[in-house]
């Protein structure tokens, strides 16, 4: 479960807005905010930090943020993309089918609210999974280098799938390193 205050990323251009903004987001419930003005420097803090809600006001100084919006939603990052009523359908076509809520200005406060709770409880969620994504993640790149190690072993070495299978078993066990090591290191031995 998630504990302490919520961690907020603000992508926000001009100081009225963002005081409007992190005015409501505080209003909501107490939060860690951060505030960044581009989205290369929210994209920094996303892949430095790990937020629970990620809130992307339109435009930044540096355009639209439905970029921005996009690689937050690969997070598990609650995602909320602010525009305006003029912006909103263009918005919700490239946004929609992402999992980030699409807010349009004119929708008010108590919307934008809801869409605090929403998206929070949808990071709440994601990361309860997080660490099972991660190790399965990490799990199917282990498997990816052996297996390019071992068509290595059987391209240059003429070894049989299972020898090759065996011969870095074998120097993982010997040498009491992961076969994933192994197989990193019979990938540089070969260039690839």
């Amino acid at each position: 479960m998630i504990k302490g205050d919520p961690s907020v990323l603000l992508a926000v251009s001009g100081p009225k807005t963002e005081k409007v903004f992190a005015d409501m987001v505080l209003e909501w419930r107490k939060a860690e905010l951060t505030v960044r003005t581009t989205s290369r420097e929210a994209w920094k803090s996303l892949q430095e930090t790990t937020y629970s809600l990620v809130i992307v006001l339109s435009p930044l100084s540096d355009g639209q943020g439905i970029d921005l919006a996009q690689m937050a939603a690969q997070t598990s990052s609650g995602v909320i993309f602010v525009c305006r009523p003029q912006g909103y359908d263009a918005a919700l076509q490239k946004l929609g089918e992402t999992g980030v809520y699409v807010f349009s200005t004119d929708m008010g406060k108590r919307i934008f609210q809801q869409a605090l709770r929403m998206m929070y409880a949808v990071n709440i969620r994601l990361a309860k999974d997080a660490p099972q994504t991660q190790m399965l993640q990490d799990r199917i790149k282990d498997i990816r280098v052996i297996n390019r190690a071992k068509c290595l072993l059987i391209q240059y070495e003429r070894m049989s799938e299972d020898q090759a299978h065996k011969t870095i078993e074998r120097e993982a066990m010997n040498r009491q390193m992961s076969r994933r090591e192994i197989a990193e290191e019979i990938l540089v031995s070969y260039g690839a």
